[in-house]
């Protein structure tokens, strides 16, 4: 018999939330949201309190990379819905799932000029999957597992859920339904063995593997592939790991906006394969410069048909089979070194190993400071960028050791996630530990959640790189354009107001151990470190431009 007895709305949503696996949710209460409050207080689900929805968000983004389970985020109304549009957007764009749910005034005040009343539905659609208002709470149920099943399916993304305070006190006695599991479907024959017989013809083909690779769970079977063609992989600033960096095969990142060692490669290439390769991460169109290029295509989901790319072939369907299956197809084929290819490896290779800082003490160069990061970095670690100059620095010249390992956000790519973000990675840690590298412009967007990694006793480690000026905006500018330099905290009080300990790095010679032994500690760490970004060209590729005019002479 079923049960008939009667919940709220928002004890419904709460059953629908646990009933899908949810067990965190992030956010910032308001008074429209008493009810949703204490529905999940009489749950089993941990609700962090954030400082501000903005890092409530971005928690919840670095949640869903991790976990591949959407992060659950919360606001009230007006400003805290606003301010929660920037780490949805986030989400969405680097197809993260990402579950938004905001609080809103009754019913009755919908559409009307009204106290902090906005259309909040309206607000998230540019930004989501779904967005939806509940409006009777028997509907809750139905509307929940829509938006769940949009969450995770395809290219996993942000949808949101707007509950009306009298929705959410409103007596109903609905019960969650079941979440529908994406289905796993497998590409069509036809479609492997053109791609394959494609694939055969090349004489200098080149994979980009992109973040979809790493949500697949298909690292390995691309890793797989190449050893097995002696087909080089590059990959995108998001799924850096899928190869190490002393792997014969790789041919590091693609990404910057400045020519790089791996534009040598592709521009030799006769056939370049994109799987799990997503638009946003990189303008398609950087990846060839001429149009006689076959692409092809190896993903879940199909590619947006207005990207600018002429598509000779795509299979689409689970990544892993596809690859195995394509390899099988070709009994054996293997693809012999091609200078352009070697070249472009080891002039990279001769960069990262390359020094630029003069001297121990002063501000170091990005090179050196990635350099110690990534001599530094355990298989368990978890690194998270923030957004800025840095970001550039970090997707080139960080090496990290599995996929996933490196977190950087590319789609939106907005100031302030590190910060959070790394709270929400330190919950997934048994053993290693969270760095989060923010610019100080970066660190200043959300420094308000310090307070939260201390109230919750997070083991992490925030680097600053310190310039005092927004560093990529003032490259952008270029010699006699305005630039923008500011003030900075004084880093020792600001780390002891937050209860955190501060180590400042002098220079490169004190940074090694000054990095491990903050990555040892028990408590929060705000290590601050002085960076010379004309000391490596300020853009990175700039500084290359000796290096590869030699490697062609």
């Amino acid at each position: 018999m079923r049960d008939t007895t009667t919940k709220s709305g928002a004890q419904v949503l709460v059953d629908c939330l646990q009933a899908a696996g949810i067990d965190t949710v992030f956010g910032v209460p308001g008074e429209e949201t008493t009810a949703l409050m204490e529905a999940l207080s009489a749950s089993d689900i941990e609700f962090v309190l954030c400082r501000n929805e903005q890092g409530a968000a971005f928690m919840a983004s670095v949640h869903g990379r991790l976990s591949g389970q959407p992060g659950v985020c919360l606001a009230t109304l007006g400003p805290g819905a606003t301010n929660l549009v920037t780490g949805v957007a986030d989400a969405q764009l680097d197809h993260v799932p990402l579950i938004a749910i905001t609080g809103q005034g009754g019913r009755g005040r919908l559409s009307r000029m009204s106290h902090q009343m906005i259309d909040l539905e309206a607000l998230f659609a540019p930004v989501t999957k779904f967005s939806r208002t509940l409006l009777l709470p028997g509907d809750i149920p139905a509307s929940f597992a829509e938006a769940m099943r949009l969450a995770i399916s395809g290219r996993p993304g942000a949808v949101h859920l707007c509950l009306p305070e009298d929705v959410a006190a409103a007596e109903c006695d609905a019960h969650p339904l079941p979440v529908r599991t994406p289905p796993h479907i497998r590409a069509g024959q036809d479609d492997l063995h053109a791609l394959a017989d494609q694939l055969a013809l090349a004489k200098r083909p080149v994979i980009v593997a992109g973040a979809g690779v790493v949500r697949d769970g298909a690292a390995e079977a691309v890793r797989m592939f190449a050893e097995t063609t002696g087909i080089p992989v590059a990959t995108t600033f998001m799924a850096k790991g899928i190869l190490p960096a002393d792997h014969d095969q790789t041919l590091f990142a693609v990404g910057q906006s400045e020519d790089d060692w791996i534009d040598l490669a592709l521009q030799a290439a006769d056939l370049i394969l994109l799987v799990g390769f997503d638009a946003v991460e990189y303008g398609p169109l950087g990846l060839t410069q001429r149009n006689d290029v076959p692409v092809c295509v190896v993903d879940t989901d199909p590619p947006r048909a207005d990207t600018g790319l002429v598509i000779a072939v795509e299979a689409i369907g689970d990544i892993g089979h596809s690859l195995t299956d394509i390899r099988l197809r070709l009994k054996g084929q293997t693809w012999a070194a091609v200078p352009a290819f070697d070249a472009a490896r080891d002039g990279m290779r001769l960069a990262l190993d390359r020094q630029l800082t003069q001297g121990g003490t002063g501000p170091v160069a990005p090179t050196d400071i990635c350099r110690v990061v990534t001599k530094s970095l355990r298989m368990e670690d978890t690194v998270l960028s923030g957004v800025g100059m840095h970001k550039l620095w970090i997707a080139r010249h960080v090496q990290p050791k599995r996929p996933g390992q490196l977190i950087v956000p590319n789609g939106l790519a907005g100031m302030g996630l590190a910060l959070p973000g790394a709270l929400a990675a330190a919950r997934f840690q048994d053993k290693g530990r969270v760095l989060a590298m923010c610019g100080d412009g970066d660190i200043m967007m959300n420094v308000q959640e310090m307070e939260t990694i201390t109230r919750l006793g997070a083991r992490v480690t925030v680097m600053v790189w310190v310039d005092g000026g927004l560093g990529l905006i003032d490259a952008h500018q270029g010699e006699g354009g305005p630039q923008f330099p500011f003030g900075n905290p004084i880093w020792d009080h600001l780390a002891s107001a937050f209860g955190w300990t501060h180590a400042e790095a002098r220079g490169l010679s004190d940074l090694p151990e000054l990095l491990d032994a903050a990555l040892g500690a028990e408590g929060p760490t705000l290590v601050t470190v002085p960076v010379d970004y004309a000391a490596a060209g300020h853009m990175p590729g700039e500084a290359t431009h000796e290096l590869r005019n030699n490697s062609a002479a």
